[in-house]
């Protein structure tokens, strides 16, 4: 029998309930058995009466984690799979879909392909940071990207890169993206990053509103260091890996470099990176004759 485990956000809207319900009935139908990481069981009880078997941690037993939620619930199921190596598959409800991108109207079809064995794995590439703040090391790691940014309206922060201990850069300006390919169609081209497709072997350096126009992302090998030195004329800086922010003192040291395990999403349904690209970015899309 095959045993997975379920995660979401605890976000409620109308149409939750049934769409959860007819999903525990396609898990029941298929012989799939299921359980809840517990802050997703605690919520589907306290707010929608729904009884769930919950666990606190994934073991080795699980064949997948499904995640039921949009890009940002994928992302915080990084820290519930760690190095375990467990695939995970994201069905989207929410809005981008870049990395949960099985549709509802999809969900059969994938469990489906899911008992079948029918799909691929993708190894998406980590950021592991280290530094001497201890909240931060807690979970050193990031899926789509590093952020540091200036904490409120002061002037910009500078940010100092090395490369392999080769002066890189002065970074003057309101922030800076280090980003996964995975992450390079998220902040960092919002900011005018390049996109960067996944097993390139790279990772993208982005600024956010650089102080010098001829500054512009870099593409650089993941298999190079980068450290950071932040420098702010407030006490602090704000740093993000993913969704989680800390609060960074000024003058603070930060080396960056590639995780040694990967993250494995679960492609069914012939998607593929270039399918997801298209369709959210309207790539090759021709309006004229609609």
């Amino acid at each position: 029998m095959m045993r997975v485990a379920l995660y979401g956000r605890n976000i409620s809207t109308k149409s939750f309930k049934k769409f959860f319900q007819n999903f525990r009935d396609e898990l029941t139908q298929r012989d799939i058995s299921y359980v809840a990481i517990k802050s997703y069981g605690d919520f589907l009880k306290n707010t929608y009466k729904i009884d769930c078997e919950v666990v606190e941690e994934l073991s080795s037993n699980f064949d997948c984690l499904i995640s039921l939620g949009g890009d940002g619930t994928m992302l915080d199921t990084l820290s519930i799979v760690k190095e375990s190596g467990i695939p995970v598959m994201g069905i989207n409800l929410g809005r981008l879909g870049f990395l949960a991108n099985i549709k509802i109207e999809e969900v059969q079809e994938a469990l489906d392909s899911l008992i079948q064995k029918n799909y691929v794995i993708e190894k998406r590439q980590l950021l592991q940071i280290e530094s001497n703040n201890d909240e931060i090391n807690r979970f050193p790691f990031a899926l789509n990207d590093f952020v540091v940014q200036k904490r409120d309206t002061s002037a910009m922060i500078t940010v100092q890169s090395e490369l392999d201990d080769t002066f890189l850069n002065n970074y003057w300006a309101d922030g800076l993206i280090v980003a996964t390919p995975t992450g390079s169609s998220g902040y960092s081209l919002s900011c005018g990053g390049p996109l960067v497709f996944p097993g390139s072997g790279a990772f993208v350096i982005t600024p956010i509103a650089a102080h010098n126009l001829t500054v512009r992302p870099a593409v650089i090998p993941d298999t190079k260091k980068l450290k950071l030195t932040l420098e702010s004329r407030s006490k602090h800086v704000l740093v993000t890996l993913d969704s989680r922010s800390f609060k960074v003192a000024s003058n603070t040291e930060i080396t960056i470099k590639k995780a040694p395990f990967a993250f494995n999403m679960i492609q069914v349904n012939g998607k593929n990176y270039m399918d997801t690209i298209r369709n959210k970015l309207l790539w090759g899309a021709d309006n004229r004759n609609q």
